[in-house]
């Protein structure tokens, strides 16, 4: 590596420091994968552009989240894996679904936060996350095939499926697809947010909006931060995407309302305009077994500012019992 590549490799390193408080693990590390996220790629992009004496794209940043690519220079071929040695399969596999337009990472702390026999599995969307260079799937069945492509385990560890909001359709959805492919049940699905699914197409649809009416819908809704609202560059690159799960959503059609073969647990915030426990209780109609449904304080949004009542709330329900009980 020549004088002025490694200087700028060192400038790289350096904000990519700064931006997640931690160095690259090697050039090849993917920036989202490391903790990054679309506001600390905007962080990210700012510091570039200062340490390198030029403007770095936002899109640069995400179809080529490494060191290596941020230097424009081709990742080495990389030796073919060893095959790994069989691993003691979890107790219980948490398979995690996020709200329209955010990635999975948001559950990456529930890895730490859960019972060590919970395993915590985020399920990245495509288009987002380190999943960011593929296109986001606008249409439900093909993103139900690309997400059960992802859970070879379920086949033969115990899981459960939990999503909120728009995940909370995804993971019921997913469920029912899942059971038509063969795969055992899970445990248990786990729904907060969310509307019993024949109530859950909004009254009025977003997708189709313009890019103006789009943000000013998002702003009312609460939950995307007003620092990524702002930021025209990243909302260029951020609508798609949540067009994609608004597109499924406004387009949704509930099954006929037949028990799956789980039980359901739900759980709503006691100030959520949207999906109160009105729209909540009638998830009874889906549960395969008692169906449990829990109060917790907050908005529609619990899952960040009441986090830990709803980890200690959830972590009752997935219990697993013992070798040997029933």
């Amino acid at each position: 590596m020549n004088t002025e590549v490694e200087a700028r490799r060192e400038a790289v390193v350096r904000a990519w420091r700064e931006t997640l408080e931690s160095d690259p693990a090697s050039d090849d590390e993917d920036f989202f994968e490391a903790g990054g996220n679309s506001l600390l790629a905007v962080q990210l992009q700012r510091r570039l552009t200062e340490a390198l004496g030029h403007r770095v794209p936002l899109r640069h940043i995400h179809d080529h989240p490494t060191v290596r690519g941020l230097l424009g220079l081709r990742p080495p071929r990389q030796p073919r894996p060893a095959h790994p040695e069989a691993a003691g399969a979890p107790a219980l596999n948490l398979y995690c679904l996020p709200y329209a337009g955010s990635s999975a990472r948001m559950y990456e702390p529930w890895k730490t936060r859960l019972p060590s026999s919970v395993a915590v599995t985020p399920l990245e969307l495509p288009g987002r996350g380190a999943r960011w260079p593929e296109h986001a799937k606008s249409e439900l069945e093909p993103l139900l095939d690309d997400l059960a492509g992802t859970m070879e385990e379920a086949h033969h560890a115990p899981y459960a499926v939990f999503g909120h909001s728009f995940g909370g359709i995804l993971a019921f959805e997913l469920v029912r697809h899942l059971r038509a492919l063969g795969f055992p049940p899970p445990r248990r699905l786990l729904v907060s947010g969310c509307p019993a699914p024949h109530l859950a197409t909004p009254a009025e649809t977003t997708h189709d909006l313009s890019d103006e009416e789009f943000t000013q819908r998002l702003r009312r809704l609460r939950g995307t931060p007003e620092e990524l609202l702002e930021n025209e560059e990243l909302m260029e690159l951020y609508i798609p995407i949540l067009r994609a799960d608004y597109t499924i959503l406004d387009h949704y059609k509930a099954p006929p309302a037949e028990p799956l073969d789980c039980p359901v647990s739900v759980f709503y915030g006691r100030g959520d305009e949207d999906a109160g426990r009105d729209v909540t209780q009638p998830w009874s109609a889906y549960s395969g077994g008692p169906m449990t449904i829990e109060e917790i304080d907050g908005d529609h949004f619990f899952l960040r500012d009441a986090e830990d009542e709803l980890l200690m709330k959830m972590a009752r329900h997935l219990e697993v019992p013992r070798p040997g009980n029933p």
